[in-house]
């Protein structure tokens, strides 16, 4: 199976924002040649203190010492500077990629995925892939200053610094397990918290749901549990963290102190080594030994975020339908049935070979009983599964066509309406511009213009529509469906938890719209109502039992005068 390539994911970190992260390098370039040159200037002035003909004269130093230390501050303040804008920058344009290839997903695909990974990556996850991403600056200053410290060692002693290396190598060697220790217990961490943000979701989710069957004990313990799992994973990680500075500082100090020993001896037996060469030594150690402490914990980041830059990937670019050809936003003709089935599981079909035209502007109403399939053939026009069988729009099969012409032609209203956290209008428009003759058409026709003028349209709708009736929010999702001007409005048992009263006329709504291809699923029958939908489709045991006007199937005193009969 072909890999996930992660060049765009990677790519959205820098897209608009190299001219910061080049003079962050830049800065860097000069940070680290600066303070590895602070090395040489102790050497030079120890040297000068103890009357070595080779030190430079003080007057010199003196002047040195002060362009060094200008230098020094002005790359610590430019690399501070440039990364502060750089990195909030990247994790911005990462986090927003993230969220667009969310976006690309198509509602069934969606429906079958754990959200909580998502919620996971842009919170959690993107906090380790931070720290990566200020490991690029600090990576690059660990490497030149240690590129810069060894260069500089072998100019003052060859033998000095193969036993500095030699020192560095058995040091750098016995954090490796360490490194892979943190790296493993970063991975796990990932997943525990994922699922208590799973869990937690659910709660929220839930809620009612847990109330009244009085199960928040049940539930807290469950979450207590995933909390557990998740502090016992953020104990190892602190642990395996423990254990790699406890290996770092240990070997720190012991490479010291052997280099200032094996200095001192050479020094003492008169080999070329002065005082000042064996204290910039054990400076130009620090700088070697420091990013060997660092540059295996960064590797240990780098490699946390490029897996949870992975596990984020995988999941984006799973269950993306192909993009199909486009067709026009308007449905001429109709949709088309041809011998549809489907099954959820293998061997337990829900639909069996159903045939059937629905007329372009015309409406129709699926009825039956609890479970015979009319809700899963909704979803299946939109795409919702596969299928056996062909769905035609407008003659084009639905499995070719995109999803963006699939979306741009139909509209669904769902019985449970979700709205955000906003105003009306922006509830009506979805953030979008529209003029204010359309939304007054659309709030007209949808029945919210006296709702509108009691309450205005700055009236915060609450969380999912809180400080919403039932009634209201299903005049909302219709005021949606106006605004689009959508070809096809299906319509999933939208009235089934509203009053008899609120649900009459939210039916009546719908049944009053022009030139919209209706399909509604509903569970009221009343004659009424459906008097004025162009033909009745009765579906008994996931087929398509007789079809008709609704004085048509009442003469013909089938499965349909059977189950409005027993409805009355």
């Amino acid at each position: 199976m072909k890999k996930t390539s992660l060049m765009p994911y990677y790519r959205s970190f820098f897209h608009n924002n190299g001219k910061d992260f080049v003079w962050g390098l830049l800065a860097t370039v000069v940070e680290s040649a600066c303070a590895v040159g602070i090395a040489w200037l102790i050497q030079q002035l120890l040297d000068a203190c103890t009357g070595s003909a080779d030190a430079l004269p003080f007057r010199y130093l003196l002047v040195v010492s002060v362009v060094m230390l200008m230098a020094y501050l002005g790359s610590i303040q430019l690399d501070r500077v440039t990364t502060s804008r750089c990195i909030p920058k990247a994790m911005a344009q990462y986090k927003s990629f993230l969220f667009s290839k969310i976006s690309q997903k198509s509602i069934a695909a969606f429906r079958q995925e754990n959200t909580a990974t998502y919620l996971s990556a842009i919170s959690n996850d993107a906090q380790s892939v931070q720290m990566a991403v200020g490991d690029i600056f600090n990576g690059a200053n660990s490497v030149l200053t240690l590129i810069c410290a060894v260069t500089l060692m072998i100019w003052y002693s060859p033998l000095m610094t193969l036993a500095a290396l030699m020192l560095a190598a058995v040091f750098f060697l016995l954090s490796l397990p360490a490194s892979k220790s943190l790296i493993k217990a970063e991975q796990e961490l990932s997943d525990c918290n994922e699922g208590v943000t799973s869990r937690f979701k659910d709660f929220l989710t839930g809620f009612s749901v847990v109330k009244s069957f009085q199960a928040e004990r049940e539930m807290a313990a469950l979450f207590s549990e995933d909390v557990a799992k998740s502090a016992n994973a953020d104990r190892k990680r602190r642990m395996a963290n423990l254990m790699f500075y406890f290996t770092i500082d240990g070997g720190i100090a012991a490479a010291r102190i052997c280099l200032l020993l094996f200095g001192a001896y050479l020094a003492i037996s008169g080999q070329g080594v002065s005082a000042g060469m064996v204290i910039a030594f054990v400076e130009l150690l620090n700088h070697v030994m420091t990013p060997m402490q660092q540059i295996p914990l960064m590797l240990a980041d780098m490699k946390a975020a490029n897996a949870l830059i992975r596990k984020a990937a995988d999941n984006l670019e799973k269950n993306i339908r192909d993009e199909g050809e486009d067709i026009p936003a308007v449905m001429a003709r109709g949709l088309e049935l041809q011998q549809l089935s489907f099954a959820y599981e293998p061997d337990k079909p829900v639909l069996h070979g159903i045939s059937h035209t629905f007329e372009s502007g015309k409406r129709y109403a699926l009825v039956g009983a609890s479970g015979c399939g009319k809700s899963t053939l909704l979803h299946l026009l939109m795409g919702g599964h596969s299928y056996d069988g062909k769905i035609l729009w407008d003659g084009h099969d639905l499995q070719s066509i995109s999803t963006g012409s699939l979306y741009a032609m139909s509209s669904l209203i769902s019985q449970n309406v979700f709205l955000f956290n906003a105003t009306i209008l922006d509830n009506v428009t979805m953030f979008r511009e529209f003029s204010d003759d359309e939304i007054e058409r659309a709030l007209r026709l949808s029945g919210l213009s006296s709702f509108i003028a009691q309450k205005g349209m700055d009236f915060l709708c609450g969380e999912n529509g809180c400080n919403l009736s039932g009634g209201e929010k299903q005049r909302i999702s219709i005021a949606r469906c106006l605004l689009r001007k959508s070809s096809l409005l299906l319509v999933d048992e939208a009235t089934s938890s509203l009053d008899a009263k609120t649900a009459a006329q939210v039916s009546q709504a719908l049944l009053d719209l022009k030139g919209v291809t209706e399909i509604v699923v509903t569970h009221a029958l009343d004659a009424q109502l459906l008097r004025q939908y162009d033909e009745v489709l009765a579906i008994k045991s996931g087929r398509l039992a007789e079809s008709g006007t609704f004085d048509e199937l009442m003469q013909q005193r089938g499965y349909f005068y059977s189950l409005y009969t027993v409805t009355q």
